[in-house]
């Protein structure tokens, strides 16, 4: 097999402002780079959705001794460089095709197996998701930095409450970039899942033909289709009913709102212990971001903050 790389520079993959010189040797390390966002804590699903499939993409070259294959790494790394070239090709290809798209794009001989090659891919589009979100996060951070420089880092350190407040507010007034970054994390997301789901697909067949099992009119281009056109119709709903989804940007928005104006009012109630309803709601309303009394109360009510309005009596 040629071994990916050895004719060219070592290729870094950048996530999150960090260089990578194996995706997959150094998943831990890529785990520690997001996580140091300082809205970490807000897109820790995201990230673990992310990680786990990349960790059962990883699982495929995996050998008896419970290491990696020697050329996993270079593999995946190679493919990571040249994804983009890889969805060029794919686009006009069939379905089917993809093992032999990656490994024709990447010069690969047989000793790879297609479930392996597949794999890979899962592997590359789940850490694409990954640096997807981790840039954004890292700009915006960026972004707050051109207030001043020294300034902020100082805050950073000292007062890393006031530092998220302000990373926050940028991202207020940059929320095309979220919606940008959220949009292609999901899309990212939703292929490398359906590219998991055909390694599985070609390992069945795979251990078919092991062990004489396996019948090429069988059920897998079909299987292969239908996974496909399942992506595609999936898409078309997601088109027509992205607000209804409860991960759509809107719902996901609302979802965050209610969370900040809860953490808000659990702020003022600590420091003034004898706040009333009336003037909690006034105060949180007095920032446009939380919008009207009416949904300030509303989420606050949702949140255990104050009382659910009691019912009139008959």
């Amino acid at each position: 097999m040629k071994k990916p790389g050895t004719s060219q520079e070592p290729f870094f993959a950048e996530i999150a402002g960090t260089e990578f010189l194996s995706l997959l040797e150094d998943l831990d390390e890529i785990e520690d780079a997001v996580r140091a966002a300082a809205l970490y804590h807000q897109f820790h699903e995201h990230y673990r959705g992310a990680f786990e499939l990349a960790g059962h993409a990883a699982s495929y070259w995996l050998e008896e001794d419970g290491a990696y294959a020697d050329v996993a790494a270079g593999v995946i790394q190679e493919m990571f460089r040249l994804r983009d070239v890889i969805l060029d090709h794919f686009s006009y290809a069939e379905a089917s095709s993809l093992p032999r798209v990656l490994g024709g794009v990447m010069s690969l001989d047989e000793d790879v197996t297609d479930s392996r090659i597949v794999a890979s891919y899962a592997f590359v589009q789940a850490m694409e998701a990954v640096q997807v979100l981790g840039d954004w996060l890292l700009e915006l951070e960026d972004s707050v930095y051109d207030l001043d420089a020294d300034l902020i880092e100082q805050l950073r350190q000292s007062d890393p409450a006031q530092y998220r407040l302000l990373v926050e507010r940028k991202r207020r007034a940059q929320s095309d970039s979220e919606i940008t970054a959220r949009e292609s994390f999901a899309q990212l997301m939703g292929a490398a899942d359906k590219t998991l789901m055909i390694a599985a697909l070609y390992e069945q067949a795979e251990i078919g033909l092991a062990s004489d099992r396996f019948e090429p009119g069988s059920f897998f281009p079909q299987a292969l289709d239908t996974i496909f056109a399942t992506k595609a119709s999936e898409k078309a709903r997601a088109a027509g009913k992205a607000n209804s989804h409860p991960d759509s940007v809107r719902q996901v928005n609302m979802q965050e709102r209610k969370e900040k104006i809860c953490e808000e009012a659990d702020r003022l109630k600590r420091l003034e212990p004898k706040i009333g309803e009336t003037e909690l709601v006034s105060r949180l309303a007095a920032r446009p971001e939380f919008g009207t009394p009416d949904t300030v109360r509303k989420h606050l009510r949702a949140g255990g903050i104050i009382p659910e309005k009691k019912s009139r009596a008959k």
